[in-house]
Formats: structure tokens, C-alpha cells, sequence
């Protein structure tokens, strides 16, 4: 490895106070410089638990905690990465897709040698091809390399040479990123890149390329955790992918500042404390967020191992943030929905090099003041049953969508996934594969398209035009006018314009939902035309469960668990067809795509009710939309919409006033001045 160390040690800023009369010092002068760089990586190990965020003691009490069966399948996962591509996972590489813990259980000196030797056989394409976060994820591996005693001096150095030209790649083009590049409020890719350069220059000041990102600390943080996350703590670019993914670089950048002595100002612990305390309050019945925008669930594609850590799992992060951030509410959903949860590895909970269990333990359970959740600034709602595993469900998706800042989301406006007794019944179509795994761009570009979601489309267009991958040529902000969590129900009213630019004469689109608790939804979608022209509108489902739509367009769906009759109003559904996913990936959902077509001239109205129930206990239920008399005529549905619902004979009374203006309304034995009226809670 002479031209190595060589290189390395051109690299080494060799008049930094730390290398004052010190060996390496000595050997690179004497033209050693394997030795000087060995003796340097000997140095480094001396001085490392500030730098690395890691201390000799948590190394050694994971080690204690874990069982031998735990050892041997890190062992196992370490060899089984052995000839993986070294560019996979995607920003990442595949030893720090591991996680610090399972590298820390490694005690063979032989392993940490053969990891080396792959990373030289990979020396040519150092500094082939851009992948941001690159610098940072080998920042990672030598955080916990430098910790592992076992790990051999020389293992380390390919590491040290892997860095520093990764880097110098990075940077010259992350330098250059600018609102035209990543949008107005930035990307991810910031705090992956940058959180991996400061990381760079933590544990290597003395190199001459390094030393500089030192400054990229407290005061970069204070800046990064206002740009890419809303006032209500969820990231700008919407999905939850993305979501944990940058929340967990902020979380370990943080820790990584504080432990090398860096004051943080309270606006960013309580900007942290925030994010930490968002996560619960979006999390579904299985223990996984909404599938919305750019988020595959883990573990799908190759491009993204590692990713299926049990500590990556929802419950697992919401119960470090309860113990880091003493969140009592994250504790209890977490505990409600895996009751059944053990420590890992042996009966620790690390978070960041830390062991968190005794804090968790100690933090009293809250419970939340309601079981829906409104992130208004986010637009994401949810509605739910109860806190349960087995709980009725629905989360609704309904913020901003635009050219940039937006560019992990879909155009999918007022679109939902909906769980039936805790069972995934209607769901969104993910991501797709990555760009580095397709053959073409069709199918990414379907599931990005309104069609592709359960919510509306006009004339067959997406309700935000689309230009590319990752980019619109509108920005849409749906308004949410109404949102109501009460005891026995859940409201949500809103409306998006997104067609108004589209050219084609409709001038909004309204969802309205409402959730009686533990009986059913009402799901009414009211299109408001701008001219006389004939429209082809369409309701869209995805089924991720089995069911075929009846002659009269009722599908009931089938399996174990929970179920769904979606049972349309008769003459407010249309014609209905259910096909196979367009484009399936193996190891993947691919719903099934059901849809009612109807056309219209001017305006138009969907109402559905869906009734969720177990098993095959499939309910008998019966609907129409009954005439609603005010402002002294009958109000048409579209104003004004009157619904009895029959379940197992029992018959409920549903009244929704559409338009702007109120006045007493009367409907067979009911009457109110409402605009909002169910019998069951009059």
C-alpha cells in the first residue's frame, strides 16, 4: 500500500499541533510512510471517543449484553457483505448499512482485514460517480473501526484513503448545490452530504481537505433543521422515507456536535425535540408510517439493504425519541401498537452510541388527548379507531405540492390509505425502483401520476402536471377548511385548484371525509366545473387485499383480518373496472387498481361509504341519497348531500351542506340548521 500511505500522508497537515513529535511524524519525515500512517491511525485511536460520538464503555457493555447467537449473525451479516457492491446502498456502502452495533460485536481481527481488502479492490471507482452521503457513510465505518480494538491498524488505512478522495469528489460538486439545483427549501441531499463532511472533519482536523468542515456544526444545524422541516416537525419534501431518513442524520449530527463539546442554542434542541415528537403521531395500526410520496417500505429493493435494522423500525425509533426527548405520548403508541417488544441485542436500546433503555424504562406512558392527528402545516391527517394494532385507520395526504421543494412528493392530492382492523386495505404505490434499477422511466412515472393514488382525476390528468422525475410545473397548496376530532368522530373537508391550470374547465376539487368511529367512513368527492363542457371523472382505489366490484360496483374484499365493503351510493359512482397493477416489481404490493368512471357535464359528485369488518363477517348494507328541502326548493346533492345508511338494520342519517351560505334544511323526519349532521350524534 506504499502509494497509499504516500497519498495519505501528502494529505496530512503534518505542523497540526496534534502531530508535534509524535512517530508518525518521525517515519513520514524518514520517507516512511505506511509506518507514518499506521502510526497516525494508532494516534487517532488514542484521542477517539470524543470524535467518533462513541465510548470504550457502551462498546463494551453491548458487547456484554448480547448473546452468542446475536455475535455469530453480526458476524454472518459482515460476511454476507463482503462482495457486495461497494456503491450499494445507495449513499451508503455496505459496512455502514450495518449500523455501528452490529460492527462493534465483531471481535476477528481477520474480518476487519478482508473488509479492507474490499475496499481497495474497490480503489478504482473512489472517485467514479457521484453518490452524496458517500463521505459521511465511510465517516461512519471509521467512527466504529477506530472504537474496535480487534480492528487491526492497518485494516483502517484503505478507509482513510477511501475518504479523503470520496470527499474531494462530494464537495466539488455539493459546493455548487443552489436554489435552482435543490429548490428554495432545500433537499435532503444537504444534510446527508454536509452532516458527512463535518463528520469528516471531526475525526480528522488534521488533514489539510478536512479540517476545514469542523465549522459545519451547531451553527449548520441551527440553519438545516429549519429548512427542511415544517413548524409541526415534518420534512418539507413530504415523505416518510425521506422523513426518517433526514431526521436521522440531524439526530446524529447533534449528538456527534455535543459530544465534541459544541453548545447547541435551544432554538435547536427545540426544533429537534419537535421532529422527535412528530413521528408517533403519524404512525399506522402495523407500526409503519403512510406510503406516501418517495418511501419503500424496507427492505424492498438493493439498492436500499440495511434499511430492515430492527432499530430502523417506526416502534424502535419512537422509543428512543420517548427516552432521548422524555416524550411520554411516543411511549405509549409505541407500547399499544408492539406490546409484545424486547430489547435489542440482549436488552439494550441504542440510540447514537448510547444505551437508552433505562431511560425509556423510567419515562412514565401519556396518553395522546385524541386518537387523530392533524399536522396542518405538513398537510397530513389521520384518523383512527384507536391506538391499537388492530385499529381502524385512515391517513389522509393534503399539502403542498410544487416544482421543487416538493420533489419527494406525488401528485396525489387528497389521497388516503386506509386500514381496516389493522389490516392494509387501500394503499399508495410507493416509490417504484430507483432510477439506477430501471429499465425505463414508465412505470416511475405512473406511480408519481394522480391515477396511482386513491383520490381523483379530471379527463384523465394528473391534478399536478408533471414535468420529470422529481419536478412540476405548478405548485398547488390544497386548502383544509375543516378538520374535527371528536369522541365519536372525525371530520376532514378539503379542496385543491390544481386543475384550474390545467386548461380543461374545472375549477376544484373537493374531498370530504367523515369517520364514524368504529362503524364506518363517508367519503364524498364533490367536482366543481367552470364551464358546461363534459368531463370524465374518475375515483380511483388501490386494492392491496383480494376483491372484485359486483354488478352494482360493491367490492368486498377477502382474507384473514380485517376487511372492507366499498359500497358506492347508487347514482353517485359510475362504472366500475378493477385491473392488475400496471407495472409490478417482484417482492413488491402491487394493488390492484379499481376505479369509477363517470361523465358529466358541469358539475359532478362521488359519494362512497366504506365499512370496514373482520373476517368474513361481511355486513349487510344498503344506501341512497335521500332530497334535502331548504332555501324553499330541493337542494341538488351537489349543494347539499342527505344519505341514510342501513348497516345490519340499523339506519343512520347523514346531512352535508356544500355550499358557502346556511339555512334550516329538512329531510323526511330530520331537520337542523347544521352543516354538519349524523342522527347517531344529534
Amino acid at each position: 500500500m506504499r502509494d497509499l500511505g504516500k497519498m495519505i500522508c501528502d494529505e496530512i497537515d503534518w505542523s497540526h499541533p496534534d502531530l508535534c513529535a509524535v512517530p508518525a511524524k518521525t517515519h513520514f519525515e524518514a520517507g516512511e510512510y505506511d509506518a507514518a500512517v499506521e502510526a497516525f491511525v494508532l494516534g487517532l485511536r488514542s484521542r477517539a471517543e470524543a470524535r467518533t460520538g462513541y465510548t470504550r464503555e457502551y462498546v463494551m457493555h453491548l458487547r456484554a449484553a448480547c448473546p452468542e447467537e446475536e455475535v455469530q449473525s453480526a458476524i454472518d451479516q459482515v460476511e454476507g457483505q463482503m462482495e457486495m457492491d461497494m456503491r450499494l446502498p445507495y449513499h451508503s456502502n455496505p459496512f455502514a448499512a450495518l449500523g455501528a452495533e452490529t460492527l462493534f460485536l465483531i471481535r476477528n481481527p481477520a474480518l476487519f482485514e478482508r473488509m479492507a481488502e474490499r475496499v481497495m479492490d474497490h480503489r478504482p471507482n473512489w472517485e467514479k460517480g457521484f453518490q452524496f452521503g458517500g463521505t459521511g457513510a465511510i465517516g461512519e465505518v471509521l467512527r466504529c473501526l477506530l472504537m474496535i480494538e480487534e480492528c487491526p491498524d492497518r485494516a483502517i488505512v484503505p478507509w482513510l484513503g477511501w475518504l479523503i478522495l470520496r470527499m474531494r469528489d462530494e464537495w466539488s460538486r455539493s459546493v455548487r448545490w443552489n436554489e435552482a439545483t435543490l429548490g428554495t427549501s432545500n433537499h435532503n441531499w444537504i444534510a446527508c452530504a454536509f452532516s458527512g463532511f463535518y463528520t469528516a472533519g471531526i475525526l480528522l482536523p488534521e488533514f489539510k481537505s478536512l479540517g476545514k468542515f469542523r465549522a459545519l456544526g451547531a451553527t449548520y444545524l441551527e440553519q438545516v433543521v429549519h429548512e427542511l422541516f415544517e413548524e409541526d416537525g415534518w420534512i418539507k419534501e413530504g415523505s416518510p422515507g425521506y422523513h426518517e431518513f433526514a431526521a436521522n442524520v440531524v439526530f446524529a449530527m447533534a449528538h456527534l456536535a455535543e459530544r465534541n463539546g459544541e453548545l447547541l442554542s435551544d432554538s435547536v434542541r427545540r426544533r429537534l425535540r419537535t421532529i422527535a415528537d412528530t413521528n408517533w403521531k403519524v404512525v399506522l395500526p402495523d407500526g409503519r408510517y403512510p406510503l406516501f410520496g418517495d418511501y419503500v417500505h424496507v427492505g424492498r429493493y438493493r439498492g436500499f439493504t440495511g434499511q430492515n435494522r430492527a432499530d430502523r423500525w417506526a416502534v424502535a425509533v419512537l422509543r428512543r425519541h420517548a427516552a432521548r426527548y422524555s416524550l411520554g405520548r411516543s411511549k405509549f403508541v409505541a407500547a399499544k401498537i408492539s406490546p409484545d417488544w424486547t430489547p435489542l441485542y440482549g436488552g439494550i436500546l441504542p440510540d447514537h452510541g448510547q444505551d437508552v433503555l433505562a431511560a425509556y424504562q423510567a419515562l412514565p406512558e401519556v396518553h395522546p388527548e385524541t386518537v387523530d392527528t392533524a399536522l396542518p402545516q405538513s398537510g397530513l391527517y389521520v384518523m383512527r379507531q384507536n391506538w391499537t394494532a388492530h385499529a381502524d385507520c385512515m391517513a389522509l395526504v393534503a399539502g403542498a405540492t410544487g416544482p421543487r421543494v416538493t420533489s419527494h412528493k406525488h401528485a396525489d392530492l387528497l389521497s388516503f390509505e386506509l386500514y381496516s382492523r389493522g389490516r392494509r386495505i387501500l394503499v399508495d404505490n410507493g416509490y417504484g425502483l430507483p432510477g439506477e434499477e430501471r429499465d425505463d422511466d414508465r412505470g416511475r412515472m405512473w406511480r408519481v401520476g394522480t391515477s396511482a393514488h386513491n383520490t381523483v382525476t379530471v379527463d384523465g390528468k394528473d391534478n399536478v402536471e408533471i414535468l420529470q422525475e422529481f419536478s412540476y410545473n405548478q405548485t398547488v397548496v390544497p386548502l383544509v377548511d375543516k378538520w374535527v376530532s371528536d369522541r365519536s368522530y372525525a371530520y376532514f373537508s378539503g379542496v385543491h385548484e390544481g386543475y384550474t391550470n390545467r386548461g380543461i374547465g374545472v375549477a376544484a376539487v373537493r374531498r370530504k371525509v367523515f369517520y364514524l368511529r368504529d362503524r364506518y367512513w363517508i367519503l364524498i368527492d364533490r367536482l366543481t366545473s367552470s364551464g358546461a363542457a363534459e368531463h370524465t371523472y374518475q375515483l380511483h382505489f388501490h386494492l392491496n387485499v383480494p376483491g372484485e366490484p359486483d354488478a352494482g360496483g360493491r367490492v368486498i374484499t377477502s382474507g384473514q383480518g380485517g376487511n372492507l365493503l366499498i359500497a358506492p351510493v347508487p347514482g353517485f359512482s359510475g362504472e366500475a373496472t378493477i385491473e392488475d397493477n400496471p407495472y409490478p416489481i417482484e417482492n413488491y404490493e402491487n394493488p390492484r387498481h379499481l376505479t369509477y368512471t363517470r361523465k358529466a357535464v358541469g358539475h359532478d359528485l362521488f359519494v362512497t361509504v366504506m365499512i370496514p369488518f373482520s373476517d368474513a363477517e361481511v355486513p349487510e348494507v344498503s344506501t341512497r341519497v335521500m332530497e334535502v328541502e331548504c332555501d324553499d326548493r330541493k337542494l341538488s346533492p351537489w349543494e347539499g348531500t342527505g344519505l341514510e345508511i342501513e348497516v345490519n338494520g340499523e339506519k343512520d342519517f347523514y346531512f352535508d351542506q356544500h355550499m358557502t351560505w346556511t339555512l334550516p334544511w329538512s329531510c323526511g323526519p330530520y331537520s337542523g340548521n347544521q352543516r354538519l349532521f349524523h342522527s347517531q350524534l344529534a
